[in-house]
């Protein structure tokens, strides 16, 4: 069982001195420049992330591995391949997925704020109108919205039952 546990820093260990030892002798290795860039660092961290929590059964580890993981893709697509832009339902996608798998993966916790977060992202990466929409569908409801908080916390304050 202690042999398992030191499988992985093992190779990673082993990876990155063949890698610098290669480096130190003048031998060129194909991809290295991407392979060790910070969105790859980004998604390799994430997807230890995701392992350490697939064997776990740790919801948390994966939520955070899934996030960085989907930021590392995320970075690698913009910067290094410029498959995309930095449009912002990227990143609430990510996050909204990641919420949807910590459910899928406990049953509790995510489905709603993963089933929002997941649902504007693909409204506002394929109807470039979103906002618009929103903000014309909530009418004179816009500029109150406040108010509804403001109550909100009275109620919790002052009327809900412990």
């Amino acid at each position: 069982m202690k042999r398992r546990n030191n499988l992985l820093p093992g190779l990673i260990l082993i990876a990155l001195g063949a890698y610098f030892f290669a480096r130190q002798m003048g031998w060129h290795i194909p991809l290295s420049d991407t392979l060790f860039s910070w969105p790859s660092i980004l998604l390799i961290a994430g997807l230890l992330f995701c392992g350490q929590a697939w064997s776990n059964k740790d919801d948390g580890q994966l939520f955070s591995g899934l996030v960085m993981t989907g930021l590392g893709i995320q970075f690698h697509a913009v910067h290094t391949y410029g498959l995309w832009s930095h449009h912002w339902a990227y990143f609430t996608l990510i996050i909204g997925i990641a919420f949807l798998a910590k459910y899928f993966f406990s049953r509790r916790d995510g489905w709603v704020p993963g089933i929002i977060l997941t649902a504007l992202s693909i409204l506002s990466l394929f109807y470039q109108g979103t906002v618009v929409l929103i903000r014309e569908s909530l009418g004179s409801f816009a500029q109150y919205w406040p108010v509804l908080l403001i109550l909100a916390g009275v109620y919790i304050l002052f009327f809900r039952k412990k």
